[in-house]
């Protein structure tokens, strides 16, 4: 029998799209993330030039929108697990390879623990073009971040600015005094209102809103 692969793919969410569960079946969360789909691809692809035996596969999404998380550490347990019981060597697409993009600290630090310490095999591969099925050709990953980069940043601005006059008008709503910011936090949540990243208000990130509104109108 040929050698054993497992393999782990991983993204970024979305900002004010989250996906609230994401979904245990690579396949399916391929169908849903175009990252997922390019590196599944490319590891079906890589095994098969192996002759090798794909046991398994594991896909992760991250928690922040802009960096990695030491949630991952959960994600990669039991396909490391796996690995070490089966004498299977992990595989995964390292996007820091090109574009002297900033690795995924975390899982960099966990996979050079599990071959240092544990004698787990790892195998990164270079995040080049490939055609992959459905996309309408060559998916090129560093094109495609690029866009995300740019659309991210447009509308990211976009939601500041909402966010701020939703903001303002709210605390011209609400008296001065204890409680102010809590109050304004929950009516804009229970309008469905999100910061700038995507998150839920609280009652401090209302306290810097208001002051970074204050000082831009001073």
């Amino acid at each position: 029998m040929g050698q054993a692969f497992v393999g782990f793919y991983w993204s970024l969410p979305v900002p004010r799209r989250p996906v609230r569960t994401w979904p245990s079946d690579v396949e399916v969360a391929a169908r849903l993330s175009r990252t997922i789909r390019y590196q599944l691809t490319l590891v079906r692809r890589y095994v098969t030039e192996q002759r090798g035996r794909l046991l398994d596969e594991a896909a992760f999404l991250e928690l922040a929108v802009d960096r990695g998380t030491d949630a991952v550490a959960e994600a990669l347990a039991r396909p490391l697990a796996l690995c070490a019981a089966e004498a299977a060597t992990l595989v995964y697409v390292d996007f820091s390879l090109v574009h002297h993009w900033r690795p995924h600290g975390v899982m960099r630090m966990i996979l050079d623990d599990a071959v240092e310490n544990r004698g787990i095999r790892v195998q990164d591969l270079r995040p080049d073009p490939a055609p992959i099925e459905g996309m309408g050709g060559d998916f090129d990953p560093v094109k495609h971040f690029r866009r995300w980069q740019r659309r991210q940043s447009s509308e990211a601005q976009a939601t500041r600015s909402q966010a701020k006059q939703e903001v303002a008008d709210v605390l011209l709503r609400l008296p001065n005094g204890p409680g102010r910011w809590s109050a304004a936090a929950d009516e804009l949540n229970g309008r469905g209102i999100v910061t700038a990243t995507g998150r839920c208000w609280t009652a401090e990130g209302v306290r810097k809103a208001y002051a970074r509104l204050t000082a831009a109108d001073a």
